[in-house]
């Protein structure tokens, strides 16, 4: 955030109530402070865990298929230098076609889910 959080807001919890917002916050992989500050402002920490997990699902994807085009490119150029493509090739790239039409729909589907939730 821009310039920073110098707002303080303290809460007072009985030692169980405490144990169980740290298990929480353990469980969704973030501090008692990011959990409570999440749940707050989306109106539910779970909304806001899911919103986390599939941002970072995506992310990888991402990281899968940059990886992907970086191999198909590298084989382009070895088959332009050699004049020789592999007979594989098409299977390959048919199964590269698969996994980003998976990608391509389960974005769009999360992001529908997500839409009016910030």
């Amino acid at each position: 955030m821009a310039g920073g959080r110098h707002m303080v807001v303290k809460v007072r919890l009985a030692q169980s109530e405490h144990d169980e917002l740290r298990r929480r916050a353990e469980m969704a992989g973030v501090s008692v402070q990011r959990f409570l500050f999440d749940a707050a402002m989306a109106g539910t920490a779970a909304a806001t865990a899911e919103r986390r997990r599939a941002k970072a699902d995506a992310e990888r994807a991402r990281l899968v298929l940059t990886n992907i085009a970086n191999n198909v490119n590298q084989l382009a150029k070895w088959a332009n230098t050699n004049y020789y493509l592999p007979h594989t090739v098409a299977d390959v790239l048919a199964d590269i076609r698969r996994a980003t039409v998976v990608v391509a729909e389960t974005t769009e589907r999360l992001g529908s889910s997500f839409e009016g939730r910030q």
